[in-house]
Order: C-alpha cells, then structure tokens, then sequence
C-alpha cells in the first residue's frame, strides 16, 4: 500500500515520493514550511521533523541558538 503524504495527506506513489525526514512526499509538497520553495535530499535542513531552506534554516538557528539536522 502506498503511503500518504506528509503534507497534503493525500496517497504517494513510487514515481513522485521523497522519503525524507522518516516520512514520505510528493515532490512538489516536499517544500520550506517558511518560504515555500522547493526542496530536495541536497538543499533541505531539517527542525521536529519539518523541512526548511537554508535561509529559512539559519534565520531559525539565529532564533533558537541550535543547529539544523
């Protein structure tokens, strides 16, 4: 069975999922919960399981005094 997706909950399948972050996504829904822009497995940083830009990652950093995963 193929699972849903981690932000829009609908059902991925094998040809649009990225499994990052111990869940699984479409493509385009695999974005920076800030900004919005399109991540992949090279460019996303990661904070409670939730996916972020760089940018959007370090202003993060600044905020709460912790490093991304």
């Amino acid at each position: 069975m193929n699972p849903p997706c981690a932000r829009c909950g609908k059902i991925v399948y094998p040809t649009e999922k990225v499994n990052c972050l111990d869940k699984n996504w479409h493509k385009g829904c695999f974005h920076c919960e800030v900004c919005k822009m399109t991540l992949n497995m090279k460019n996303y940083k990661g904070y409670d399981k939730k996916p972020y830009c760089n940018a959007s990652a370090k202003m993060k950093e600044r905020r709460r005094g912790e490093k991304a995963t």
